[in-house]
């Protein structure tokens, strides 16, 4: 208070520090927190690594991100719209439908909306132990047969995963493998045709701004957007299968360059990934029931069935 202004105001009875006097807090980030443990990398390699990810706090959200470089479009036949009755469930199942119905909601992934076209809520169950009552023991989708039925598709190859790991690994010495988060919700629908997403629970009808599991030929439309975003490095270091990205370099140093590039190119994009499942700088990583090293490519054993395990056709 030494070198502070302040204003005795005697109509309201207080004393004012004038808006010159007040200094902002600075804002403390937290820092980009990804496991380096299983790397076999020096201290300082670490640390040199750590820099890098906090440079790129936006990256590393804890929310998908959308990316405008490609719309989802949906070109439809000239038959008219199509409606479908909702599913019914139970009152669990129902209050897991809500819920993620508000989830989306709060994020911005859809809205309410009116529409001819009305398609049903599909609840999967997901393998990852949680309890049947639990929402996120649910993948949300929605069935979209009909829909699919009457859309018009343009044709992009998906990459041979052959291919894919055969490109760059003879050469590299170090890898790292990133995953976006939630790749598909990070894809745009055509404004235009966000009303043939439009789907039917009991509280309402809703359409997604964000590309829904669900939608026929949505991996090619996905592949060809992250396609262009990493255009300038494919190929070179870089081999993409949806959203999952692989990163492949003869030498620390250039591999904090590569990661480098593909980061920008990734959040110049309006992307973000899912720091929890990419895995940076290894000499060997896990991919598609693959093992994969500068030493080659050898089959995962904890993916292959015991013969005991082998279901024989009755």
């Amino acid at each position: 208070m030494k070198d502070t202004r302040l204003i005795l105001d005697f109509d309201k009875k207080s004393l004012v520090i004038p808006d010159d006097q007040i200094k902002p807090l600075p804002i403390m980030e937290k820092p980009v927190k990804i496991d380096l443990s299983n790397t076999k990398l020096g201290e300082r390699q670490n640390e040199e690594l750590q820099d890098l990810f906090n440079s790129f706090k936006g990256l590393f959200s804890d929310k998908p991100g959308l990316t405008h470089v490609l719309y989802r479009e949906i070109k439809t036949r000239d038959q008219g719209s199509v409606v479908s009755r909702p599913y019914r469930y139970d009152r669990v199942k129902q209050g897991i439908i809500n819920y993620h119905v508000q989830k989306m909601l709060n994020e911005g992934t859809i809205r309410p909306i009116q529409s001819p076209y009305v398609s049903p809520v599909v609840l999967t169950r997901k393998n990852n132990g949680l309890p049947p009552d639990s929402p996120e023991a649910y993948r949300f989708a929605i069935d979209y047969h009909k829909l699919n039925v009457i859309t018009k598709y343009s044709r992009y190859p998906l990459p041979s995963i052959d291919d894919l790991i055969t490109t760059n690994i003879p050469f590299t010495t170090i890898m790292s493998t990133l995953v976006l988060r939630s790749g598909y919700f990070q894809l745009a629908i055509n404004p235009r045709d966000i009303e043939k997403t439009t789907f039917v629970t009991k509280n309402g009808t809703f359409a997604f701004n964000r590309m829904p599991f669900g939608l026929s030929r949505a991996a090619p439309n996905f592949q060809k957007a992250i396609d262009i975003i990493l255009k300038p490095v494919l190929v070179h270091f870089v081999s993409v299968y949806m959203d999952d990205v692989i990163i492949s370099s003869p030498s620390f140093t250039e591999h904090v360059d590569h990661l480098n590039q593909v980061f920008t190119l990734l959040q110049d994009a309006g992307l973000t990934m899912n720091k929890d499942k990419c895995h940076l700088a290894r000499d060997k990583f896990k991919y598609l029931g693959l093992i994969i090293s500068r030493d080659g490519i050898k089959t995962d054993d904890n993916k292959v069935p015991r013969p005991n395990e082998i279901l024989i056709p009755s």
